[in-house]
């Protein structure tokens, strides 16, 4: 029975990752973000969590309790979900996608899980509906690859996320369009970002950057994680 039962579970597991790769070939192929349609199969099944778990990203970006954090390119809000947990009541998650399905998929999770604090937005990336110098953190987890104005997003990110807050990117060697750790942290240092952490795996990694404070923003407290 124990035989049976794990010659099963091995071939359901075998099975699934097949499809996965296939799914995400063919999305490289079309040079496509990942569709609503697939997103059980490419963002929220137990595979993916192996190597990109939401709650070690959001260990690596430090956020903090009461913190104001921008998950851009949310998808159906894994990660979202997850920093909800650690700001807390009082601190305040926006999960931007450009697509309307994921973000209804992200609103009818937030309603179940009772998340009050996560405020899903429907808007390109490269046009984000916040003020500037409004969050602590911004996540772009498997997104930038995939956009085709990304300096004008990256340009975005930097202008809503405080002076010293931080900003972490990171991308799999599943997704559709793979971008290697040089790669992106030329795009973000080309945007103005400056690198201070890296972790991850032979499958995913994370990098850590932060919005630079100039002498002038020292000078009047600005950067101050909890103001």
């Amino acid at each position: 029975m124990l035989r049976r039962i794990t010659q099963s579970f091995v071939f359901s597991l075998g099975a699934m990752i097949g499809a996965h790769f296939g799914a995400r070939l063919a999305l490289q192929a079309a040079h496509a973000p990942t569709p609503p349609q697939l997103s059980f199969l490419l963002l929220d099944n137990p595979f993916r969590r192996m190597y990109r778990d939401p709650v070690r990203t959001v260990d690596f970006a430090g956020v903090h309790r009461n913190a104001h954090l921008l998950d851009a390119g949310c998808g159906t809000g894994a990660h979202a979900l997850e920093a909800a947990t650690r700001v807390g009541p009082n601190g305040r998650v926006y999960a931007l996608d450009m697509q309307a399905n994921m973000i209804n998929t992200v609103a009818r999770r937030v309603e179940s899980q009772h998340a009050s604090n996560v405020v899903p937005l429907l808007a390109p990336l490269y046009r984000i509906p916040l003020p500037a110098n409004c969050v602590d953190c911004v996540m772009m987890i498997s997104v930038l690859p995939e956009i085709n104005r990304r300096q004008e997003a990256l340009a975005e990110a930097r202008r809503v996320l405080k002076p010293g807050g931080a900003l972490v990117a990171g991308e799999d060697v599943f997704a559709p369009v793979y971008a290697r750790p040089a790669t992106l942290r030329r795009w973000l240092e080309d945007a103005g970002f400056k690198l201070t952490g890296r972790t991850g795996n032979g499958l995913a990694y994370l990098l850590r950057f932060v919005k630079p404070i100039s002498p002038a923003q020292i000078a009047f407290g600005a950067g101050d994680p909890e103001s």
